[in-house]
């Protein structure tokens, strides 16, 4: 699956995303992504997780609400990546994050903070990790292609 793609391969894939606009749904560098869409296109320009968008694996998370269902995505990110500690989070994993209560949003882990699809920037940016956004953070995952790191 991952050949000789690095941890910072990934962080550099991602970077070419910044600037990207926020679109619900996008999957697309440059034209539009929200969070998950980010990282399912890093994923699969890498070859860092096995995902065919026509499987009925993955048709069965496509259409989701703008406000996410955090069970269910808690669900699809454990179909198509490796849940970790979030204290054994480093490069290019990915953490999930909660706005209040409920964890809905998601960003990869970079050598400066995080990149994400940030719909109140309406673009995908990157930023240092402050004791705000820290606090945010619930859970950890990592690309499978990484999971033997």
């Amino acid at each position: 699956m991952v050949g000789t793609k690095t941890r910072m391969d990934a962080v550099a894939e991602a970077r070419t995303w910044l600037g990207t606009p926020f679109k619900h749904q996008g999957c697309v560098r440059g034209a539009g992504c929200d969070c998950i869409g980010l990282i399912k296109g890093v994923g699969l320009a890498l070859g860092l997780v096995d995902y065919d968008p026509s499987s009925p694996q993955a048709r069965a998370f496509a259409n989701y609400s703008v406000m996410p269902n955090p069970r269910r995505m808690r669900e699809g990110l454990a179909t198509w990546l490796v849940q970790i500690p979030v204290a054994e989070a480093t490069l290019a994993d990915i953490y999930f994050m909660a706005w209040g209560r409920e964890p809905q949003h998601v960003a990869l882990i970079t050598d400066c903070g995080i990149i994400h699809s940030y719909s109140r920037a309406g673009k995908v940016v990157e930023h240092r990790l402050d004791d705000l956004w820290c606090s945010r953070i619930v859970a950890a995952y990592r690309y499978p292609a990484f999971k033997s790191e």
